[in-house]
């Protein structure tokens, strides 16, 4: 395969994955890769917790990697969902049919909250 086409693939590949953005307020060390994340849509956590930054994502799973990445327990969100926008016409998240993940990620400021 031509190099040309290799950076063509890569390029594709890159646009097809999952789009996130995120603004870190707190520095932490990453979570091991395997360590859950929370999620609390409906609920606020019972324990005690700071905020440790923001993340926008059109993918869950993103999302709770972004927090691990970011040194996060858990995130508290709300999830934007279109899913009969009239054609050409952008939803609450950007474009038609679309879902986003807006989170707060936060860190536990009690160890005995994370099991």
């Amino acid at each position: 395969m031509s190099r040309t086409c290799l950076l063509l693939a890569a390029v594709l590949l890159i646009g097809c994955g999952p789009k996130i953005k995120s603004q870190v307020k707190v520095a932490l060390d990453p979570l091991p890769p395997d360590q859950d994340v929370m999620v609390f849509a409906t609920d606020l956590p019972e324990c005690a917790y700071e905020v440790v930054g923001i993340i926008a994502s059109n993918d869950l799973e993103a999302t709770k990697q972004r927090a691990r990445e970011m040194g996060a327990d858990g995130v508290i969100g709300t999830v934007l969902a279109e899913s009969d926008s009239s054609a050409g016409r952008a939803g609450a998240c950007g474009t038609p049919n679309c879902v986003q993940f807006n989170t707060v990620a936060i860190r536990f400021t009690d160890p005995g909250c994370t099991n």
